[in-house]
């Protein structure tokens, strides 16, 4: 593999992750050729060209894009991607590649980890080489390193991305059905609402298809965001009855849990 000075090909290249990882490697002098999406007659070519191929689709097309391509990859090549669900693409690059396989998810948004140190979460697939060369690339970016297995990540992304989305849409939703106005409930918001309201604002302005996939595309999400439905309705039963020992007991219960040795 060679992997000194690699070509790497971008697949979804021309969109906002793919465009952030291409800056990525261009600042550490990699070669990279990307190319939209709908190339996808281009991509045994650009399999043939490129010494690693990277998938940055949405999660909805990454299954299909890694069937077209992964036969077309070397052995001695590398197949990652690039999307926030990992267990079931990184089994498809697994079964239609013989190349090294890494399984990539930045914990970030396209315009990069920003002031705070951003971290990348590695799933190893195969090869060593591979995954060396993929950490090394993150790490030089100043872009700290987790690695874990596929499974264990999709449970983590099912609590961290879908209940915190789908908390976030069902505060929106109570919102524009409540009969408030709007504008009076920005004017109003406390400093604590305030990031609330910013985060609504940010996620209903994008498009519905990325928080359709993150919701609905790990199989992992929906057993948590049942948990939440089922402890909203025990808070819920507990403010109306006003039963302030029940709540007492539960703020000590989560304080034990969150300040573990302070």
């Amino acid at each position: 593999m060679n992997l000194k000075d690699p070509a790497v090909g971008i697949i979804g290249g021309t969109g906002k992750m793919g465009r952030w990882l291409g800056a990525v490697l261009d600042a550490q002098s990699v070669r990279v050729v990307s190319v939209g999406r709908d190339r996808a007659m281009g991509l045994p070519s650009l399999a043939r060209t490129c010494d690693v191929i990277v998938v940055s689709v949405p999660i909805a097309d990454t299954l299909e894009v890694i069937r077209q391509v992964g036969p077309h990859v070397a052995e001695d090549g590398l197949l990652m991607d690039l999307t926030s669900v990992k267990k079931a693409p990184l089994a498809e690059m697994m079964k239609w590649s013989r190349a090294q396989v890494v399984g990539t998810h930045p914990l970030f948004g396209p315009e990069g980890p920003g002031e705070n140190p951003g971290r990348v979460v590695l799933c190893p697939g195969r090869g060593e080489e591979g995954m060396a060369w993929v950490k090394a690339l993150f790490e030089r970016a100043g872009i700290g390193v987790l690695s874990m297995d596929a499974e264990t990540h999709d449970r983590l992304m099912g609590m961290i991305q879908g209940v915190h989305h789908f908390a976030t849409l069902s505060v929106a939703l109570t919102l524009c059905r409540s009969g408030l106005d709007l504008e009076t409930v920005r004017q109003c918001a406390t400093t604590t609402f305030r990031p609330v309201l910013d985060r609504i604002s940010a996620m209903t302005n994008q498009s519905p298809h990325l928080f359709q996939s993150l919701l609905m595309d790990n199989d992992c999400g929906a057993p948590f965001m049942k948990a939440y439905l089922e402890g909203t309705g025990e808070l819920y039963r507990i403010v109306k009855e006003k039963d302030r020992n029940a709540f007492e007991a539960l703020c000590y219960e989560l304080k034990g849990q969150f300040h573990k040795g302070d």
